[in-house]
This record gives C-alpha cells, sequence and structure tokens, in this order.
C-alpha cells in the first residue's frame, strides 16, 4: 500500500473533472434544446406551407422531423450522461466530507442494524449519526448495507477475515472499479428490494411442466392459424370469417389460461426493473480481473452454465422488452392473434425456473462486493492505517498506539495495549473525563475493523477473533420498568454467558456498578471480574473505586494496572489522555465541580 499518497488531492482532481464534465453536458444539453426547438418550429413551418398554402411537398418537413427526433435521442442520452456525472461528483464530495471531518450526518446513518439487546453496538459507535458505520459504508443497496452491518455485528473465524482482508487489500487501489460500482448501484437504491426479488425468484413454477410443453404447442399452433386466416383474407372472399373465428377461439382460450398466465406476466414487472438495475454492478465487475480467493470466488458464483448473471439478467429485460410490445396500440391486435403474451409468458416462466434460484446468490454477492468496496474506501482514505494481524491459538489483543477512528486525526492521543495470558485484565483508573471511556471504545472499535476485514487506527495490531461484550453506554428504560443499575446487571449476565460461546471474549466494562452502594458495588465488581478471569476472558475495567485496584496485586500476573491523570494549572484541569503504570493517586471530582460555580 502507498502510505505516501495524497488522498484528498487524487479526490479534488476527480471532482474537478466530474464538474468540468457535469458543465460540458449542460452546454451540449443546452444546444440541443435550442436545436430541437429550431427543428419543431421548422416541421410547423413546412407543415404550414405544404397542407394550406400548397407550395411544397409534405415530403419536405421529413428532414426537420428526423433532425427532431434525432435530438430527443440524443439529449436522452446526454441527460443520462449528465445524472451519472452527479452520482460520480457526489461520490468523490462525500469522500472528501471524510477526509476533512466533516461526514457526520451526511451518510448513511438512518438505517440502524443494532438492537437494544446488543452487547456493544451502542457502546462503540457502530451505527447512528457519527458512527463507524456512517463513516465507512458507500453502500448504495439494502443488500450492501445489511453485509457490511452483519461484519461489523458480529465476530468470524480466521479464515473468513482474511479472505476479506486480502479481498479488501487488492479493491483498496481499484478506486475506478468502486466509483463504478458505486455509480451502478445508486439506481438500486429505490428500486432494489431483496426480498420481494427473493419471493419471486424462489416462488413455486406457476405452470407445471407437462402443461408447459402443451401450452407451447397450443399458442404456436394458434399463431400459425392465424397467420394462415390473415392470409386467406387476400385470396378468398371468406378470409375475414375465418379471422374472426380463430380470434373469438384464441379469446376463449385467453380467458381460460388467464389464471396460469397472469401471475407470470403481474409478478415479472418489478423484478424486472430490479435485475436490470442489478445487471450493471454485476457486469461491471465481471470485467474486472481478480486475484484474491473471496474474490474469486464471487466472480465465480455470477457464472451460472457458464452464463454471465449480467447477460442472464439483460436477456429477461429482453423478453419483458418484446411483452411490453403487446401494449402498444398499433401492435396489439397482431400480439393478439400471435398469442404473443402467452409465448412470452412461458418465456419469462423458463428464464425464472433456471435462473430463478440463483438470484439470492447473485443479491449476496453484490451486497458483499458493496460492502468489501466500503471498506477498501475506507482504507484507501486511510492509507497510514494498520493491516491487522489475525491469529490462532490463546486469546490475544496486542496494538501498537491505537487511535479511536471516529475523532479527527489531530485531536486524537493513540496508546498501546498489551492482554494475553498474562495479563488478562487491565485495571483502569483515573480522574473524570481524562480518557478511560474513551480507551475502552478504542479497544473495542478496532477489535470490530479488524474482525470486519478493515484496516485499524494504530501503528500495528495482532488479536484472535473475539466476542466483545461492553457497559459503556448502560441505559434505563421508564417502558420497560427497568433501572440503570437493572438493565447494568442484565448486560453483565449476557458478557458471562459468552464466554461459554464459540470465540474468546473481550469485555470492555466501565465503571462497574456505579449505581449502588459502595459496599455492595465492590463485592459485586469483585466478583463478575474474577469469574471473568477465571473463564480465560480478555478485557478492561474503568473504575473510581481505588479499592477495586488493589485486585491486581490479588490475580498476580493476571492483572495489571494502568491510569489517566490530569494537571491542574492556575485552577484549570487539563489532560493529556497519555495512559501509565499504575493506579491513580488523586481524584479531580472537586476541582471539576468548583470549575463550574459549585461552591464545595
Amino acid at each position: 500500500m502507498n502510505s505516501d499518497r495524497n488522498t484528498k488531492q487524487i479526490f479534488d482532481e476527480k471532482l474537478a473533472k466530474a464538474d468540468a464534465e457535469l458543465e460540458n453536458l449542460a452546454q451540449s444539453s443546452q444546444k440541443l434544446s435550442s436545436f430541437r426547438l429550431v427543428a419543431f418550429i421548422a416541421i410547423i413551418i413546412l407543415a404550414s406551407l405544404s397542407s394550406f398554402g400548397g407550395y411544397m411537398s409534405f415530403w419536405w418537413t421529413a428532414l426537420p422531423l428526423g433532425l427532431f427526433v434525432f435530438a430527443i435521442l440524443r439529449h436522452d442520452k446526454i441527460l443520462r450522461k449528465e445524472e451519472q456525472q452527479k452520482w460520480i461528483k457526489e461520490f468523490y464530495e462525500d469522500g472528501i466530507k471524510r477526509l476533512t471531518n466533516q461526514w457526520q450526518g451526511n451518510g448513511i446513518h438512518e438505517a440502524d442494524f443494532s438492537d437494544e439487546n446488543h452487547l456493544y453496538s451502542r457502546d462503540l459507535d457502530i451505527f447512528g449519526k457519527g458512527s463507524l458505520f456512517e463513516l465507512i459504508c458507500t453502500a448504495q443497496t439494502a443488500s450492501g448495507e445489511r453485509q457490511l452491518a452483519r461484519w461489523l455485528m458480529a465476530p468470524s473465524k480466521r479464515n473468513e477475515i482474511d479472505a476479506r482482508q486480502k479481498a479488501v487489500q487488492e479493491l483498496t487501489e481499484e478506486l475506478q472499479l468502486r466509483e463504478d460500482i458505486a455509480v451502478a448501484a445508486r439506481r438500486m437504491r429505490s428500486l432494489l428490494n431483496p426480498a420481494r426479488l427473493n419471493e419471486w425468484a424462489l416462488c413455486a413454477p406457476q405452470i407445471s411442466e407437462r402443461r408447459f410443453f402443451w401450452f407451447r404447442i397450443l399458442f404456436f399452433l394458434l399463431g400459425a392459424a392465424a397467420i394462415a386466416a390473415i392470409v386467406s383474407c387476400f385470396f378468398t372472399d371468406f378470409g375475414l370469417a375465418i379471422l374472426a373465428g380463430v380470434g373469438i377461439v384464441e379469446w376463449i382460450i385467453g380467458r381460460i389460461l388467464k389464471p396460469q398466465l397472469s401471475p407470470v406476466l403481474l409478478g415479472v414487472e418489478g423484478p424486472r426493473r430490479q435485475l436490470k438495475v442489478m445487471s450493471d454492478i454485476l457486469a461491471r465487475y465481471e470485467k474486472q480481473s481478480v486475484e484474491s480467493p473471496l474474490l474469486k470466488e464471487l466472480k465465480a458464483g455470477l457464472f451460472v452454465h457458464e452464463v454471465p448473471a449480467s447477460k442472464a439478467t439483460s436477456h429477461l429485460g429482453h423478453l419483458v422488452d418484446w411483452l411490453d410490445q403487446s401494449r402498444n396500440q398499433v401492435f396489439a391486435p397482431v400480439a393478439f392473434l400471435l398469442m404473443w403474451s402467452g409465448h412470452f409468458a412461458l418465456s419469462i416462466e423458463k428464464w425464472r425456473l433456471e435462473f430463478g434460484r440463483h438470484i439470492p446468490e447473485w443479491l449476496e454477492a453484490s451486497g458483499n462486493l458493496e460492502a468489501l468496496c466500503s471498506l477498501a474506501g475506507f482504507a484507501f482514505e486511510h492509507p497510514h492505517y494498520a493491516w491487522p494481524n489475525i491469529v490462532d491459538g490463546s486469546p490475544r489483543f496486542e496494538g501498537t498506539a491505537l487511535g479511536h477512528p471516529l475523532l479527527s486525526e489531530e485531536e486524537c492521543v493513540c496508546n498501546s495495549i498489551s492482554l494475553s495470558e498474562a495479563p488478562q485484565l487491565w485495571l483502569v483508573s483515573g480522574s473524570n473525563m481524562s480518557g478511560k471511556s474513551t480507551f475502552l471504545r478504542i479497544v473495542g472499535i478496532n477489535a470490530v475493523l479488524a474482525m470486519a476485514g478493515g484496516p485499524v487506527f494504530g501503528t500495528s495490531l495482532t488479536l484472535t477473533p473475539f466476542a466483545i461484550g461492553s457497559t459503556i453506554r448502560v441505559l434505563d428504560s421508564l417502558q420497560k420498568g427497568r433501572s440503570k443499575f437493572y438493565a447494568e446487571i442484565s448486560t453483565l449476565k449476557q458478557i458471562v454467558e459468552l464466554t461459554q460461546g464459540e470465540y474468546p471474549l473481550l469485555f470492555l466494562l466501565d465503571e462497574i456498578f456505579h449505581g449502588t452502594n459502595s459496599h455492595d458495588r465492590t463485592i459485586g465488581a469483585r466478583a463478575v471480574i474474577s469469574e471473568l478471569v477465571a473463564r480465560g476472558a480478555l478485557g478492561l475495567v474503568t473504575t473510581h473505586d481505588l479499592a477495586l485496584t488493589k485486585m491486581a496485586d490479588e490475580l498476580g500476573d493476571n492483572a495489571r494496572n494502568v491510569h489517566f491523570d490530569d494537571m491542574v494549572k492556575d485552577g484549570l484541569l487539563s489532560f493529556d489522555y497519555t495512559l501509565k503504570e499504575g493506579p491513580v493517586t488523586r481524584s479531580n471530582a472537586l476541582e471539576l465541580m468548583r470549575s463550574v460555580g459549585l461552591n464545595v
């Protein structure tokens, strides 16, 4: 990776290029609008002269009419290009906002995938306004957003994380690919409904295999009979009667078969539009040369019997386009006689039965690709971030100079941490506002980033996959009748239960049991911490209770005391947010009270 890359300069150049192209397109659009107006006026004048004055032939209107049609088609193409350039411009504008720390509230933050029972998403600001998800996510479809959210909400096996990381590293320098996919996906944002698309794709056959064959024969014979009847009109006196008879038979058969054909014809309209826009993403990716195993696997899943998904979905679009011709007022009578709708209903159903079962795989591949591109974009915008080393073996979390990705780098103070079999626990004491809770969030959010497959804010990070449990932002619930203390002990119970799961536990406990008296708090905190350590979990516990820091002596090599400090100068508090050895030796609570004007 090129850590010296000037990402903002690249984005500025791309943005300037998009602006210039938009300006050129706007000028072309204005010229074509004027040209259309002139051509239209010419048509009116020439038509009037030929119709009312008889000064010239009506055929003279053909030239301006042809130019008018050409201008309409050309203008439509220009407008589509203009829309695409606007999306490209927004893509780089959003990137610049992230680089200049102006991204909060401008990204995707409305979709909240967490729930109130999730054990770290709220505490670590994974979702919502100003969250990690908003910072990272460039996905434009629900499938992409949901896949990225899944990676941020749960641990994965080491091989899965390694595969994602290699894919993200490969995609990091593929800026053009990420731009193309983001622009293609932008069209899908309002159209794509994965649940409805999958429901259509996987529903039971509307026409049985046996009937399918006989319907095809029947429609062919009726269409052939209609053509023969039309030809007979030119050679016999009773040709119209034959044609009318064939038409009546076709109408009757059409009414009989309508219950079986209508679900096919009506059901395809929504999926047709969704698949058409999805094929743009797939077509772009199918052309891309890839090296990492995960990207190769995704690409291989886009081919069915060597037919690319984009080609298959495009074929369905063509079938529906041909079907739509039956709604044309001029062609509708011919379509009726040829059993046009019946033929294409069978072709559409045949397509669904052949390719429909693959649509969920294509949606998943599309979502995976968007999620990987989101992480790759994050890596591209932070070239100096470190790629974590995911290892097997005993639980381990060792990070050097870790910072918080949601804070500006100028403001963020980085600290290091080492948790393993010895020590398993860091007791973090310190004064108010000194950085204890932020340090817990730094550890947690970088663990989440690493297990998602992305880079981390730090010089290095080595870790095993973890289940994460935290009590940084425990809230009470008036509706559920739960106090803050009850909510905390309920959360702690779930965290302790995580130690029996598939992954080792990384716990982040902030001011444990601070909602009760000091006697019960000390006894309860000691019991919970001792049990977590005994079960092999690693983690951090922040505290104001100096009595709790003595646990480090009792646990020996399994625990370590560290602290954050403050300084008072001329009655003003200041913090360096730098981690120091040992327990804190003093408190700043009284100084803070006095600083806001309380008489203590």
